[in-house]
């Protein structure tokens, strides 16, 4: 794995947990402009700086190295990486399911207050109606008997 490789994942990652250039230097304890070189291939990386940013980022040097996820047990020859433009377009989709699913949930809420506020007016109005039937029944209640 190239330098170039390992800077793009180390960027990449960075904006998928969405922390800025200088977040990550202050969580490294460098510089933002030490932190830039790092990202722009200016600074060679030290083994120590990439364990140090996968801990930033949790997840596996590994990872962050070679920008996938390599199954336990399987040989380097069979590992197929997948691109970090490629987990990006999965993670996009599944929030776009996700989004769209949520939607679908806020159009059916939506409906259903709809039908208890009907409900509500509808057994207000029923109410109502059971005080005016009380009310004339006490006053024809009150009146004399006539003979």
């Amino acid at each position: 794995m190239d330098n170039d490789s390992v800077k793009d994942n180390i960027r990449n990652f960075r904006k998928i947990y969405k922390l800025t250039q200088s977040e990550m230097a202050d969580k490294l304890g460098i510089s933002r402009t030490a932190y830039r070189n790092i990202e722009s291939g200016e600074t060679r990386l030290i083994s120590e700086n990439v364990s140090r940013i996968a801990d930033i980022l949790h997840i596996r040097t590994e990872d962050l190295v070679l920008g996938y996820s390599p199954e336990p047990g399987q040989k380097e020859k069979n590992r197929r990486p997948g691109s970090i433009s490629a987990q990006l377009a999965e993670m996009k989709r599944a929030h776009e399911k996700e989004t769209e699913e949520m939607s679908s949930e806020i159009i059916r809420l939506k409906k259903d207050l709809q039908y208890l506020t009907r409900r509500i007016e509808d057994l207000e109005e029923l109410l109502k109606t059971k005080d005016e039937i009380i009310s004339m029944m006490k006053k024809f209640e009150s009146r004399p008997e006539q003979k």
